[in-house]
C-alpha cells in the first residue's frame, strides 16, 4: 500500500458567501492543485482544511490570509491512503489502526484527480505509526 503522510492545512473563515472561493482562487493563483477538501460550520465561523500540491505553495496562501483577518492556520500530519478498487479498506485500515492503539480523530475521502485515484484521509494520533500499522494492507 502506497499510504503517505502529507499536510494538511485548517483555517478558520467569516461564516459568509464567497469565503470558500477566495481561499481557493488564491491558492489556483499560486499554483496549488487543491485535492482534498473539508468544509464544516464551527461556532459561526467556516472551518476549511484543504490538501494540495505543492504544500509550500498552500502555506503560503493560508499565511498571507492570516494577515487579512482569517485564521488560525493549523498544519496537522495526515495519513493518505490510495483506495483503488478495494471494497472493505477503510474497514481494514480502522482494524488495523485500532490493534496497534493509534485513535482515528477523523477522516473523509479526497475524489480522483488527474489520473490519481480516490483516497481516505484520515487524521490519526500519530500519523507515522499509522503509515507503518498499515503496511502490507493490499
Amino acid at each position: 500500500m502506497d499510504a503517505q503522510v502529507k499536510t494538511e492545512f485548517s483555517i478558520y473563515l467569516a461564516d459568509r458567501p464567497g469565503e470558500l472561493a477566495g481561499v481557493l482562487e488564491a491558492a489556483a493563483a499560486a499554483g496549488v492543485e487543491v485535492w482534498g477538501l473539508v468544509v464544516t460550520e464551527s461556532a459561526h465561523r467556516g472551518l476549511v482544511r484543504v490538501l494540495g500540491d505543492p504544500e509550500d505553495a498552500l502555506r503560503h496562501v493560508f499565511e498571507a490570509m492570516v494577515e487579512t483577518g482569517a485564521g488560525p492556520v493549523v498544519e496537522t500530519p495526515v495519513l493518505v491512503v490510495p483506495i483503488g478498487d478495494r471494497p472493505g479498506l477503510i474497514r481494514e485500515i480502522a482494524a488495523r489502526l485500532g490493534i496497534s492503539r493509534i485513535n482515528v480523530q477523523y477522516a473523509y475521502c479526497a475524489p480522483a484527480v488527474n489520473g490519481s485515484p480516490s483516497r481516505y484521509v484520515l487524521r490519526v494520533s500519530n500519523a507515522e505509526q499509522a503509515r507503518q500499522a498499515i503496511e502490507g494492507i493490499a
